[in-house]
C-alpha cells in the first residue's frame, strides 16, 4: 500500500531539488491614475494609492478573515478597504464622540445605529462587490469596503506598485478597482513559477461624492 508518509516525503524532495513543483505564479506592476473632468483625462495623480486590483473569477470565500475600519478625525481609516467574501469588517469608534455608520447600497444596506467612543460594531460581508460606506452624523466621513472573491488581490500605496503571489496557473481576468471611477480588465495567462509583468491605467472623477442621510434628506448640521 502506498503511505500518505511517503507522498509527503516525495513532494518535499522535488520541492527542495527544484522539480516542477511551485507555490503558483505571480503578477506584478504599477498602476497610473488620472482624473477625469468635464473636460476629459488629465496628467496623471502623484497619489496612486487605494486602487485594488484583484483576480475576478475564482470563488474562495474565507469566513475567518477579519479586519477593520476605524473612525477617527472624522474620518474613516483606512479610506478603501479590500476583503475576501466571507470576512467580517469591524467599525471601532475613537471619537470622542457618537459615530453611525450605515450604507446605502442596496445589496448591502445596513445600519450600525449611534455609538461612543471605545465601542465598535461589525458587519459580515457575504456576496462580493463594492459597498460605500457613510457616517451619519458626519457628512466628510466615506469608506469603500470592496468585497474581493478571492485571496489574490493587492492595494495601492502612493506609488502605485503591486504584486500578488501564489496564483494557481490559468487565464484569468484581473481587474484594477478604484472609487470614484471606471475600472479596468486585462486577461492574463499566470505561469507556474513566473511573474508576469503588468501595468494598468484607470480614472479618477474629480467631482466630489455628494451624498443623503441613511434617512434620504440632505445632512442638517455638523458635529
Amino acid at each position: 500500500m502506498f503511505h500518505f508518509k511517503k507522498l509527503v516525503l516525495i513532494f518535499a524532495a522535488m520541492t527542495i531539488l527544484g522539480g516542477a513543483v511551485h507555490a503558483g505564479g505571480s503578477i506584478e506592476g504599477t498602476v497610473t491614475v488620472k482624473s477625469k473632468g468635464l473636460f476629459g483625462k488629465d496628467g496623471a495623480k502623484g497619489d496612486a494609492s487605494n486602487v485594488v486590483i484583484f483576480l475576478e473569477e475564482l470563488q474562495m470565500p474565507n469566513p475567518n478573515g477579519k479586519a477593520q475600519i476605524v473612525q477617527k478625525g472624522k474620518q474613516f481609516y483606512p479610506r478603501v478597504l479590500p476583503i475576501v467574501m466571507g470576512g467580517l469588517v469591524e467599525f471601532p469608534n475613537e471619537d470622542p464622540f457618537n459615530h453611525n455608520v450605515f450604507s446605502p447600497t442596496p445589496e448591502y444596506k445596513f445600519d450600525l445605529d449611534y455609538y461612543g467612543t471605545g465601542k465598535s460594531k461589525n458587519v459580515r460581508f457575504a456576496k462580493s462587490g463594492a459597498v460605500r460606506v457613510y457616517c451619519n452624523i458626519h457628512s466628510n466621513m466615506v469608506a469603500d469596503v470592496l468585497v474581493v472573491p478571492n485571496p489574490y488581490f493587492a492595494k495601492t500605496g502612493k506609488d502605485g506598485k503591486f504584486k500578488i503571489n501564489n496564483i494557481p496557473p490559468g487565464k484569468y481576468t484581473f481587474v484594477a478597482w478604484q472609487p470614484t471611477g471606471a475600472s479596468e480588465r486585462r486577461g492574463i495567462a499566470v505561469v507556474d513559477g513566473k511573474t508576469i509583468q503588468i501595468n494598468f491605467e484607470v480614472e479618477e472623477s474629480v467631482f466630489s461624492i455628494k451624498h443623503k442621510n441613511k434617512y434620504g434628506r440632505a445632512y442638517d448640521k455638523e458635529y
